[in-house]
């Protein structure tokens, strides 16, 4: 490089921090070989370099060129070093010793698919002989167009080990397109490999990349560097209402601690418990049909911030997840009455569930409908909903395996429709099982309930007093008038009085009428002329 450094401080430029959980040295790395000192001094600025390793300008500025050269395969080792030839960049290293042989310090090393020596001695490769892939092989193995360095390609890989099958893509458009099979043989036709290395690719990601110990990468990333746990456990009132992830929020800022993003939760309410004030979303504005058009009926609910499809079951979801996540409808769902004729309820944003009528009753005295709706849990995975990135992750079984089930009971007035009375019971479980059995739809044995939230609501005494009075009352043929809520009752007593006067004035008529009759009856049997009757004498 042209410059002199001495001896203490080259110690510390390549070492410093080697085996801790904050390696700076440009060949330090911490325990797990999951954080390097390298990637940590080239995002250092130059003042914070040069004070943390003593370094001046012109020292600086050398290393900072040999190290950028080498990132960027500008600058090679000249095999020749190591008794062999040609030279070896770090890409070219990379490439190599991911699907082969160390060509620098010989063995294997331990995250490759030769698993540090131990692919063909341990588990079922037992046997099976060393994987051998080219650099060109390896590099479309991990940087291609479904490399496993990728987003789209470590989602495609995860989703067919975790559900036995391909994402229905038709791989040579991209499009959708019919599910396959995922097996070795699959694996190895999309990567143009071996199927002996494709099982070796199975082993590596499954194991020492995504496994569940801490011993894995991922895990043991996650775990070290964000101070994650395999499992959490908080408050109920967190649960649905707010908690913070560091993983989201270095995500989102660049910073595991940053409070003002990473937060998550399973209902919305304005802010997120424990947040200070962080809102949760912009709020939700819904339509609900008002009665007055022929296309919908009262209280229907017809938008939820302007669609007509659920939040994470619409368009953008069945686009990114390939059709695996469906679209579904608000059309139909309640908004506080109940038609009696396809009607649906909105479950909270989690499920809209048809209604079914099929019991009276009554409810302060007013007679309703009882209706019923319900979600099967087993059925209703709600993993979409919570993770909610829009992409093929949204659909892959145990990313996050929350399901829900929910029992409904809604008292709805039988003329109006409205409802008056209802009660749910909502549950959240867990799929226990382990993540590669989550191949199909759990049993309910398989789940196991979290925690469920119980509500109820009923019209009060009063306001049933008043409903009475006005639907049920008003809708009596000859008693409407009672309850004198309108002043058309008024009108009416007014007309009862008068056809009760009119009534009582025709019988006193008809009375007078008769006693009339009988005098006028009576004086013309006065007015006859009596008849004399003389007997004629017999002679």
């Amino acid at each position: 490089m042209g410059i002199t450094i001495d001896n203490l401080v080259a110690m510390n430029l390549l070492f410093a921090g080697h085996g801790t959980d904050t390696p700076t040295g440009l060949l330090a790395h911490n325990a797990d070989k999951t954080a390097f000192g390298l990637a940590d001094f080239m995002q250092m600025d130059a003042v914070s370099a040069m004070t943390a390793f003593n370094l001046d300008a012109t020292q600086y500025g050398a290393i900072m060129m040999w190290a950028g050269a080498w990132l960027t395969d500008v600058s090679s080792l000249p095999m020749v070093l190591k008794g062999g030839s040609g030279v070896m960049t770090a890409s070219a290293f990379v490439n190599t010793t991911f699907g082969a042989a160390d060509p620098i310090n010989g063995g294997y090393l331990t995250n490759s698919l030769n698993l540090g020596g131990g692919w063909g001695i341990i588990g079922a490769s037992l046997g099976a002989p060393a994987v051998d892939l080219t650099p060109e092989q390896s590099g479309n193995l991990l940087y291609g167009p479904l490399g496993l360095t990728t987003s789209a390609g470590a989602a495609i890989f995860l989703f067919g080990e975790l559900s036995g099958q391909t994402p229905p893509i038709d791989f040579t458009t991209m499009q959708a397109g019919p599910q396959m099979e995922w097996n070795a043989s699959t694996i190895a036709a999309l990567y143009g490999i071996d199927v002996n290395a494709a099982s070796a690719v199975r082993a590596l990601m499954m194991g020492p990349i995504y496994g569940e110990t801490t011993a894995s990468f991922v895990p043991g990333y996650l775990m070290s560097t964000f101070g994650t746990t395999p499992y959490l456990t908080q408050p109920v009132s967190a649960w649905l209402h707010g908690w913070h992830d560091p993983v989201s929020a270095y995500l989102a800022s660049g910073n595991p601690y940053d409070m003002t993003v990473g937060w998550a939760s399973l209902e919305t309410n304005e802010t997120y418990y424990g947040s200070d004030g962080v809102l949760n979303g912009d709020g939700t504005s819904y339509t609900v049909c008002t009665g007055e058009s022929s296309t919908c009926d009262k209280g229907e609910s017809i938008l939820e911030d302007g669609s007509n499809e659920l939040p994470w079951h619409n368009t953008q979801m069945a686009i990114a997840t390939y059709g695996l996540i469906g679209v579904e409808y608000l059309d139909g769902a309640t908004g506080g009455f109940l038609t009696g004729d396809g009607d649906k309820v909105d479950v909270s944003g989690y499920a809209v569930v048809p209604v079914t009528c099929d019991a009276t009753g009554t409810v302060e005295g007013i007679p309703v409908n009882i209706c019923t709706a319900s979600v099967d849990a087993t059925t209703r995975s709600i993993q979409a909903k919570n993770l909610k990135t829009f992409t093929l992750l949204d659909a892959t079984p145990s990313a996050l395996p929350i399901f829900l089930g929910s029992d409904i009971t809604l008292k709805s007035e039988k003329l109006s429709g409205l409802i008056i009375a209802g009660e749910s019971t909502t549950t959240f479980y867990l799929d226990t099982r382990q993540n590669t059995n989550m191949t199909t739809a759990p049993l309910m044995s398989d789940l196991t309930k979290v925690f469920n939230i119980k509500s109820s609501s009923t019209i009060g005494a009063d306001d049933a007093d008043t409903m009475e009075s006005s639907i049920v009352t008003n809708q009596e043929t000859f008693a409407y008038w009672t309850n004198f809520d309108h002043p058309v009752d008024y009108l009416t007593v007014l007309f009862y009085l008068g056809a009760v006067l009119c009534i009582g004035n025709g019988l006193r008529l008809m009375m007078g009428a008769e006693e009339e009759s009988a005098e006028e009856t009576q004086v013309e049997k006065h007015d006859e002329a009596p008849v004399e009757l003389n007997e004629a004498a017999s002679e």
